[in-house]
């Protein structure tokens, strides 16, 4: 079980403040303290590290695909040239 302490510094002023107090009476820094649990769960904190790893593999990917099978300049185009008909005219 963990105690609460008596006094904590305050995070503008460093003077020591009630844990629970709104306004330190110091400074007058509202919530003079910062609390000791993240604000976001470490559940989201770890969903958001693999969601972001897996979009930058995805980005990687296809760059390097774009990078190898992408044309390069002054490449043509590798299709058969079309074929006009006897008339003349394209079809």
């Amino acid at each position: 079980m963990e105690e609460t302490p008596s006094r904590i510094a305050c995070r503008l002023c460093a003077m020591p403040v009630a844990p629970d107090a709104t306004r330190c009476p110091s400074c007058g820094a509202k919530e003079p303290w910062i609390p000791d649990e993240p604000t976001v769960s470490r559940r989201v904190i770890r969903l958001l590290a693999w969601g972001g790893g897996m979009v930058l593999v995805g980005v990687l990917l296809f760059m390097s695909g774009a990078m190898m099978f992408g044309s390069a300049d002054g490449e043509h185009d590798h299709r058969p040239p079309h074929v006009e008909s006897e008339e003349g005219g394209p079809r």
